[in-house]
């Protein structure tokens, strides 16, 4: 603030004053005898007692304390204790003040040696549940070194090694979690191909290679996010040899089905099998497929072992390139009329319209008996899903 007169700060007019008083002969000035100017001393520094330092100490050291604990979460809390001290401290009951805070103190070192060995109980179960589950974390020395420190009352080190280790721990569990899905994955995929017969190859020996390294004594984080990238890398290599083989065998069986007339009810339940296993195939549906496969495999041994052998189909006579794709042209719209009555969102209405595609990308190749295979494919699959509806 400045003097609404001459602009002068106030706080600054007690030196001011006295500079004036010094510069000036003593008893007068050109304007009359010097005016007495009381002289204010600045207040002498509060001495505090050696009680008001130690509380000072303990207050300073309590407030860090607990600064760190709440790194845990809720815990140990001796904020009211401290405001209590400090009203007694400004009342003049210094030493009870004292007593306050040293009775905070206490309180505080006693729950957060509470607090510290209750965490460190539930990570130990953690580290158990992790172990019994098939592996184990490398944290034994960081485990050690948390329990002496906790033994020790090193609070302030056991709260830091605590904090690190339940961040570590947690990040493990999950990706222990995300590992656990993948293998189990793997494990069904691995079993069908097996009762199916599809050669899995190096694959095998990759699957292997990933239960070894989980048995490993200890299982340091860097190495677990080798094992989930090899796990991911086999599972994509189950889902391109499982398909492929399935492939094969659904055209052999569809050589198979052609020998029978379409409309011969002995192979119609092969037919459908079939048809099913392609769709399930073509959606991604692995596992779905693979049972359907399966089945069809029943249906065609049983087929097989009818005594009835299956009448020959009639000779068909003999056609030239031209007459075949006016026959196959002709064939494709009376199949693509039969396609747009289908229900717009249906599961047959999305694979009937990619079987058109496909037979049309053929048929412009001059690829005619591979576009004969697919419509004729088509045709079974409409028949199917009438016969159903």
């Amino acid at each position: 603030m400045h003097c609404s007169v001459c602009g002068f700060p106030t706080e600054l007019a007690i030196e001011g004053l006295r500079a004036v008083q010094e510069s000036e002969p003593a008893g007068a000035t050109a304007d009359g005898p010097v005016v007495a100017v009381e002289k204010f001393a600045a207040p002498a520094p509060t001495v505090r007692s050696p009680e008001e330092e130690l509380g000072a100490a303990i207050s300073r050291d309590l407030r860090t304390r607990m600064e760190l604990v709440r790194g845990l979460g809720p815990g140990p809390d001796v904020t009211a204790e401290l405001c209590q001290a400090a009203l007694s401290e400004a009342q003049g009951r210094v030493a009870e003040a004292l007593d306050t805070l040293r009775s905070a103190q206490q309180r505080l070192e006693t729950q957060t040696d509470e607090v510290l060995r209750e965490r460190f109980r539930q990570l130990s179960e953690r580290r158990s549940a992790l172990e019994r589950t098939g592996v184990r974390f490398a944290v034994a020395s960081d485990f050690s070194r948390l329990n002496h420190a906790i033994a020790e009352g090193e609070r302030a080190e056991a709260t830091t090694l605590l904090l690190a280790l339940e961040q570590r721990l947690t990040q493990f569990e999950s990706d222990w979690k995300g590992l656990q899905g993948l293998l189990s994955e793997i494990d069904g995929l691995r079993n069908e191909a097996s009762e199916l017969g599809v050669p899995l190859g190096e694959i095998a020996s990759e699957i292997e290679g990933i239960q070894g390294r989980l048995a490993e004594p200890a299982v340091t984080e860097e190495a677990l996010d080798g094992i989930v990238q090899e796990a991911a890398q086999t599972l994509m290599l189950l889902h391109e040899a499982i398909p492929a083989s399935l492939q094969s065998e659904l055209a052999a069986a569809e050589e198979k089905l052609n020998q029978y007339p379409e409309d011969d009810a002995a192979s119609a339940g092969a037919r459908r099998l079939h048809l099913e296993a392609a769709r399930h195939l073509r959606k991604g549906r692995l596992s779905e497929a693979v049972q359907s496969v399966r089945d069809l495999r029943d249906e065609l041994t049983a087929l097989e072992k009818q005594p009835a052998t299956p009448p020959a189909a009639p000779p068909v006579p003999s056609e030239t390139e031209e007459e075949m794709l006016g026959r196959l042209l002709k064939k494709a719209r009376t199949l693509a009329g039969r396609v747009r009555t289908l229900p717009p969102e249906s599961e047959t209405a999305h694979d009937a319209a990619a079987q058109i595609r496909e037979a049309t990308e053929l048929l412009r190749a001059r690829q005619l008996k591979e576009a004969d295979l697919t419509l004729s494919r088509l045709m079974r699959m409409l028949s199917a899903d009438a016969t159903e509806a």
